[in-house]
């Protein structure tokens, strides 16, 4: 091709964008979102299997409903879209997919895959995962992005026109296009974030109107965050563009607290929360674990509580100690009577029991618990000075 023709090329190619950039199919209205999402519903469900299975149908329709309903009676001001209340009739369908994932349509239209809702063990989830979907389409997410994607459109085809009529060098042209480029890329990326933010926050906003616990949203966070973690191959599906978990859960806290909830902030951040869970080798064995390290493995007493029930009360302690603001250094063993202290509160006391059943020295038991509870009191306050860095989310529904 010779360079004429090949600039002629160029030139209706990017006249072409710029037309599209300026002529774009844009949902303003309720009439026009809704005839936009049913248009982009009828093309996509030619490709998906949507089921009819009432074990399915019937518990997405009863939760989504509910929590829409609350999306279309209480207006909850958008950091991002906008927050004017359209009366769209919301639909529900399940896809047969076992992908991890859901997404909405301008207009109502909320799809959810199987492999989703084999995850969710409780209607909270389930709630939780439904309202971030709703408040997409209540603050008109999509219609943002896409005048916001054509504005950037726009500037990609006017720098290269400017760089063909300008008689730009191909090197030099081609550098001007690259960047204008990556310029969309970073800012479509960045409004994504936004609209995945306010959809987090509002979710919340709409889940404490519910009889629905605004904690589920979180449990299906750290439950998608821990299953990718042991296998990194699971498709992240709604959480594939959304801010990092620790950042994430972070912010739906202060949601949380600016709704007037009182989430057990320790619980939900999981940075440094003790728990009692079943030992490896024995179910009726259990064992106190904090930052994915076991501080002890308490045995049942013969005169006293079971294993579990020391357990967790021992995990209570740590987790009250830790609330108190008790630092790495306030940590201590107590040898003489074989405890291990913080400050001047006994966590746990070493019985005879304990070391039979873990074939160790009270000494040594003691001394691996005080460097678990170390290693998790240094996380704690890392997670809390990071917090600190950031400004508090306000109540934001109305």
């Amino acid at each position: 091709m010779t360079n004429a023709r090949r600039v002629h090329a160029l030139i209706l190619c990017f006249a072409a964008i710029l037309f599209g950039a300026i002529y774009p199919v844009l949902a303003a209205s309720q009439k026009d979102e809704e005839k936009a999402g049913r248009e982009y519903a009828e093309s996509i469900e030619k490709e998906l299997t949507i089921i009819n299975d009432p074990a399915f149908t019937e518990r997405v329709e009863r939760v989504g409903q509910a929590i829409a309903k609350i999306a279309k009676e209480h207006e909850v001001n958008a950091s991002y879209g906008e927050s004017k209340i359209y009366d769209f009739n919301y639909k529900f369908k399940v896809v047969d997919s076992k992908d991890v994932n859901a997404f909405a349509l301008p207009g109502g239209y909320i799809y959810v895959n199987t492999g989703l809702l084999e995850m969710v063990q409780s209607d909270d989830e389930l709630a939780g995962v439904l309202a971030h979907e709703v408040a997409h389409i209540a603050h008109h997410h999509t219609s943002r992005l896409m005048r916001e994607q054509s504005k950037m459109n726009k500037l990609v085809a006017l720098v290269a026109l400017a760089g063909i009529f300008g008689k730009v060098r191909n090197r030099d042209l081609n550098n001007l296009l690259m960047g204008a480029q990556m310029m969309q890329v970073g800012t479509t990326s960045g409004r994504t974030m936004e609209a995945e933010r306010d959809a987090d926050r509002t979710a919340v906003a709409y889940l404490a109107k519910s009889t629905y616990k605004a904690e589920g949203l979180m449990a299906f966070m750290k439950k998608l965050e821990e299953k990718h973690a042991e296998n990194p191959t699971l498709p992240l599906g709604i959480y594939q563009t959304h801010p990092s978990p620790f950042r994430r859960v972070d912010a739906v806290v202060d949601a949380m607290i600016a709704e007037g909830l009182s989430p057990n902030v320790r619980q939900l951040r999981g940075v440094a929360y003790a728990k009692a869970t079943p030992a490896e080798d024995n179910s009726d064995q259990y064992k106190v674990v904090i930052c994915d390290r076991d501080v002890c493995i308490p045995a049942s007493l013969s005169d006293g509580p079971t294993s579990k029930q020391r357990a967790e009360e021992i995990a209570k302690r740590i987790n009250n100690m830790l609330d108190s603001g008790i630092t790495a250094r306030d940590i201590a063993e107590n040898t003489a009577s074989s405890c291990l202290v913080a400050g001047n509160v006994e966590i746990f006391k070493v019985e005879p029991e304990d070391v039979k059943i873990q074939k160790k020295a009270d000494q040594t038991i003691l001394a691996e618990a005080r460097s678990a509870l170390k290693r998790a009191a240094w996380a704690d306050w890392l997670s809390n000075e990071c917090i600190a860095t950031r400004q508090p989310m306000v109540a934001t529904s109305n």
